[in-house]
């Protein structure tokens, strides 16, 4: 059974021949049905009269195999004018976002939550280093985001591991492409923010009853992910949301996915109709009748997958 947070978040180089013995066996989840572009993780878009571009699903996880940019991919990037992004990944912008998730003067996610649940997210951040005393400060849903993913390696030697998305924008800062992110951190944490308690606590409830198969799930969104099968990774979603509450589902589905695929579209149409662009968003937003390729295909655009 997926879990909700760590495919939400999941929405960071290996040689080839590495790559494919390290890629775990991928299966479909159950009752999982097809859907439009359901299968593929670069697609060039088309519009008579304006240079080809190109849609890039990318996965927000550490997993080294997934920094891996096969040559088709690289020659996409590298030959575009434009690099489109959903956020901007540079440092300060990430010191922003790890501010966000604290609470303000006087809070505490002890009084917050109750002692029990507290007391069981003391036992699960101990692999991340985080003193009480800070944990205490973190919001309801940012502490859930923390345990949704594993741990950094506490081996000094061993180099610190990054995001995709982050490691593109820094190259393409370095060739000197026009960089545009289509929304801002403080939107994306809104989301969050705005979430009702009762909502927040489920979300973290959901999260420390699945972190026991933390390391399998991310295994198998990888392989999703890695096979090419971004559908699967929807269908996931789909299965875990019919066990939470009809509010949560709401806001995983409608306002972090189908109202996000509405606004970035519409905010990367005039880059679009300058053609060249290379557009970096994660894998789970571009499949589906909703999904961003659709929507560019009812604006005109002719869609291709390339690899």
């Amino acid at each position: 059974m997926a879990r909700i947070v760590t495919i939400v978040f999941t929405i960071l180089l290996l040689s080839l021949s590495s790559l494919t013995l390290s890629v775990a066996n991928s299966s479909p989840p159950i009752n999982c049905e097809t859907r439009p572009y359901d299968k593929g993780r670069l697609w060039q878009i088309n519009k008579e009269g304006i240079p080809a571009s190109y849609v890039f699903g990318t996965m927000h996880s550490k997993d080294p195999r997934i920094l891996f940019m096969p040559g088709i991919v690289m020659q996409a990037f590298t030959n575009s004018t434009f690099f489109v992004l959903e956020t901007s990944l540079k440092d300060e912008t990430i010191s922003k976002s790890q501010a966000a998730m604290f609470g303000g003067q006087g809070y505490s996610l002890h009084r917050e939550i109750g002692d029990s649940r507290f007391d069981q997210l003391i036992k699960l951040v101990i692999p991340y280093g985080i003193p009480v005393q800070v944990l205490d400060r973190f919001k309801i849903w940012a502490a859930a985001t923390i345990i949704s993913q594993p741990p950094q390696p506490k081996n000094p030697n061993k180099a610190a591991l990054t995001l995709l998305d982050r490691e593109l924008e820094k190259s393409a800062r370095q060739m000197q492409k026009t960089v545009i992110p289509l929304e801002t951190m403080e939107e994306q944490l809104a989301v969050f923010d705005q979430m009702p308690k009762n909502l927040q606590v489920e979300f973290l409830d959901q999260t420390m009853k699945e972190h026991p198969n933390l390391d399998e799930e991310i295994e198998r969104l990888s392989a999703h992910y890695l096979t090419g099968n971004t559908g699967w990774i929807f269908c996931d979603l789909e299965i875990t949301l019919k066990e939470v509450s009809a509010g949560l589902s709401s806001i995983m589905t409608e306002t972090l996915i189908n109202d996000r695929n509405l606004t970035m579209v519409n905010r990367m149409m005039p880059t679009l109709e300058k053609g060249r662009s290379f557009i970096a968003v994660g894998a789970l937003h571009l499949p589906g009748e909703k999904g961003i390729l659709s929507l560019l295909h009812a604006k005109g655009f002719q869609i291709r997958r390339k690899f």
